[in-house]
């Protein structure tokens, strides 16, 4: 939600629930799951998807 993919920690869940949610392409279902510096690419980016049309990537400070 923070990122802006979605509108309400609601629809995040929902979204985590039918298996739209992706980090750096992998798909994600746990809620509870923190994303840190562990996800973080080679390219120093963390890529995240909701669905097929909608992608971000966030570089971390």
């Amino acid at each position: 939600m923070r990122a802006g993919l979605a509108e309400s920690n609601g629809k995040v869940r929902q979204f985590l629930k039918d298996g739209a949610v992706r980090v750096n392409d992998v798909a994600m279902s746990d809620d509870r799951a923190v994303i840190g510096t562990g996800e973080v690419t080679g390219d120093g980016v963390i890529k995240l998807s909701l669905g097929k049309k909608k992608h971000i990537l966030v570089r971390p400070v």
